[in-house]
Protein backbone atom coordinates (compact mmCIF):
# COMPACT_ATOMS: atom_id res chain seq x y z
CA UNK A 1 0.00 0.00 0.00
CA UNK A 2 1.63 3.42 -0.93
CA UNK A 3 1.89 5.75 2.30
CA UNK A 4 -0.58 7.98 0.72
CA UNK A 5 -3.44 5.82 0.70
CA UNK A 6 -2.27 4.58 3.94
CA UNK A 7 -2.15 8.33 5.33
CA UNK A 8 -5.70 9.13 3.94
CA UNK A 9 -7.01 5.71 5.68
CA UNK A 10 -5.74 6.52 9.16
CA UNK A 11 -7.17 10.51 8.65
CA UNK A 12 -10.58 8.97 7.74
CA UNK A 13 -10.16 6.32 10.83
CA UNK A 14 -9.51 8.97 13.14
CA UNK A 15 -12.81 11.07 11.84
CA UNK A 16 -14.76 8.44 12.02
CA UNK A 17 -13.88 8.11 15.51
CA UNK A 18 -14.12 11.41 16.54
CA UNK A 19 -17.62 11.68 14.96
CA UNK A 20 -19.02 8.63 16.77
CA UNK A 21 -17.50 9.84 20.28
CA UNK A 22 -19.25 13.16 19.61
CA UNK A 23 -22.46 11.50 18.65
CA UNK A 24 -22.26 9.20 21.76
CA UNK A 25 -21.59 12.13 24.54
CA UNK A 26 -24.02 14.11 23.03
CA UNK A 27 -26.56 11.10 24.11
CA UNK A 28 -24.88 10.70 27.36
CA UNK A 29 -25.41 13.99 28.60
CA UNK A 30 -28.74 14.80 26.59
CA UNK A 31 -29.86 11.71 28.99
CA UNK A 32 -28.49 13.33 31.69
CA UNK A 33 -29.71 16.42 31.25
CA UNK A 34 -32.96 15.64 30.27
CA UNK A 35 -34.85 17.40 27.51
CA UNK A 36 -34.62 20.46 29.16
CA UNK A 37 -37.14 21.10 31.52
CA UNK A 38 -40.35 21.97 31.78
CA UNK A 39 -40.09 24.68 28.91
CA UNK A 40 -40.36 21.70 26.84
CA UNK A 41 -43.68 20.33 28.39
CA UNK A 42 -45.31 23.33 27.60
CA UNK A 43 -47.05 24.11 24.79
CA UNK A 44 -49.52 26.76 24.20
CA UNK A 45 -51.47 27.49 20.99
CA UNK A 46 -54.26 30.71 20.59
CA UNK A 47 -57.65 29.24 20.02
CA UNK A 48 -59.33 32.16 18.83
CA UNK A 49 -59.18 36.39 19.14
CA UNK A 50 -61.65 39.30 18.65
CA UNK A 51 -60.01 42.71 18.49
CA UNK A 52 -62.80 44.28 16.21
CA UNK A 53 -63.19 46.55 19.68
CA UNK A 54 -60.87 49.32 19.63
CA UNK A 55 -59.44 49.10 22.81
CA UNK A 56 -59.85 45.61 23.76
CA UNK A 57 -58.24 42.57 22.98
CA UNK A 58 -60.01 39.21 23.77
CA UNK A 59 -58.60 35.73 23.01
CA UNK A 60 -58.26 32.17 24.01
CA UNK A 61 -55.33 30.26 24.86
CA UNK A 62 -55.12 26.38 24.76
CA UNK A 63 -52.85 24.06 26.57
CA UNK A 64 -51.83 21.52 24.31
CA UNK A 65 -48.64 20.37 26.26
CA UNK A 66 -48.03 17.84 28.73
CA UNK A 67 -47.72 20.25 31.66
CA UNK A 68 -49.88 23.22 33.13
CA UNK A 69 -48.62 26.22 32.00
CA UNK A 70 -48.53 28.96 34.40
CA UNK A 71 -49.06 32.29 32.43
CA UNK A 72 -46.55 35.30 34.08
CA UNK A 73 -46.86 38.13 31.57
CA UNK A 74 -48.20 38.93 28.17
CA UNK A 75 -46.60 41.65 25.44
CA UNK A 76 -47.74 43.22 22.59
CA UNK A 77 -45.08 44.70 20.57
CA UNK A 78 -43.06 44.75 23.34
CA UNK A 79 -45.31 46.32 25.75
CA UNK A 80 -46.14 44.92 29.00
CA UNK A 81 -50.31 44.55 29.00
CA UNK A 82 -51.19 44.35 32.40
CA UNK A 83 -52.62 40.53 32.54
CA UNK A 84 -53.83 38.70 35.60
CA UNK A 85 -51.51 35.90 36.43
CA UNK A 86 -53.07 32.85 35.75
CA UNK A 87 -52.46 29.13 35.13
CA UNK A 88 -53.69 26.78 32.22
CA UNK A 89 -54.38 23.01 33.37
CA UNK A 90 -53.48 20.57 30.92
CA UNK A 91 -55.60 20.34 27.78
CA UNK A 92 -58.22 23.22 29.51
CA UNK A 93 -58.53 26.60 27.58
CA UNK A 94 -58.57 30.63 29.60
CA UNK A 95 -59.80 33.21 28.45
CA UNK A 96 -58.58 36.88 28.15
CA UNK A 97 -59.68 40.29 28.28
CA UNK A 98 -57.17 43.12 27.81
CA UNK A 99 -57.29 46.68 27.59
CA UNK A 100 -55.11 47.88 24.72
CA UNK A 101 -54.51 51.53 24.57
CA UNK A 102 -54.72 53.65 21.29
CA UNK A 103 -51.08 53.52 21.72
CA UNK A 104 -48.77 51.68 23.19
CA UNK A 105 -45.13 52.52 23.67
CA UNK A 106 -43.96 54.24 20.40
CA UNK A 107 -46.56 52.35 18.30
CA UNK A 108 -50.22 53.78 17.31
CA UNK A 109 -52.77 51.13 16.90
CA UNK A 110 -53.60 51.09 13.54
CA UNK A 111 -57.20 48.56 12.11
CA UNK A 112 -56.19 45.99 9.70
CA UNK A 113 -52.37 45.87 11.05
CA UNK A 114 -50.87 42.99 12.36
CA UNK A 115 -48.78 42.96 15.93
CA UNK A 116 -47.27 40.43 17.97
CA UNK A 117 -48.62 38.67 20.88
CA UNK A 118 -46.47 36.90 23.22
CA UNK A 119 -47.16 35.14 26.02
CA UNK A 120 -44.38 34.31 28.67
CA UNK A 121 -44.47 31.48 31.31
CA UNK A 122 -43.07 31.13 35.02
CA UNK A 123 -40.32 28.80 33.78
CA UNK A 124 -39.54 31.57 30.75
CA UNK A 125 -41.42 29.57 27.88
CA UNK A 126 -42.46 32.16 25.25
CA UNK A 127 -45.23 31.52 22.87
CA UNK A 128 -45.64 34.06 20.15
CA UNK A 129 -48.75 34.89 18.01
CA UNK A 130 -50.04 37.27 15.64
CA UNK A 131 -53.34 39.18 15.84
CA UNK A 132 -54.97 41.58 13.21
CA UNK A 133 -56.47 44.81 15.40
CA UNK A 134 -60.14 45.41 13.83
CA UNK A 135 -60.61 41.38 13.32
CA UNK A 136 -61.26 38.46 14.73
CA UNK A 137 -59.51 35.07 14.15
Amino acid sequence: MSPVIATLLMVAIAVAAAIITYVWSMGLLGGLMGTGGSQTKEQLIIEAYDWTTTGELKFVLRNVGSAQVQIAAIYLEGNSLAAPVSTVPIANTVSYSLSVPATIGTITITSGASYVLKVISATGGTFTFSVVAGKAG
